[in-house]
């Protein structure tokens, strides 16, 4: 398990991944955050580098675990 402070996200990398929790796509986030798309995906691939996960489903599991996941209340 990857801690939050061992995975050292950027506060734009922990923006992207909050919008990623919230079921965002790469265009809405890019809109959103008013960044290209291009961007966003580079965002979304270091994150999953940095998290050691090689899926949105495990970027889930692994933000549950760092503990991103605290007041999300859609948790299945």
């Amino acid at each position: 398990m990857i801690t939050k402070k061992e995975q050292n996200l950027t506060k734009r990398e922990e923006e992207i991944l909050h919008y990623i929790l919230d079921e965002h796509t790469s265009t809405e986030i890019a809109t959103i955050t008013q960044l290209s798309v291009r961007t966003v995906e580079t965002h979304r691939k270091h994150i999953l580098k940095k998290t050691n996960a090689k899926t949105v489903v495990g970027l889930v599991k692994q933000a549950i675990n760092m503990g991103f996941m605290k007041g999300y209340s859609r948790v299945v």
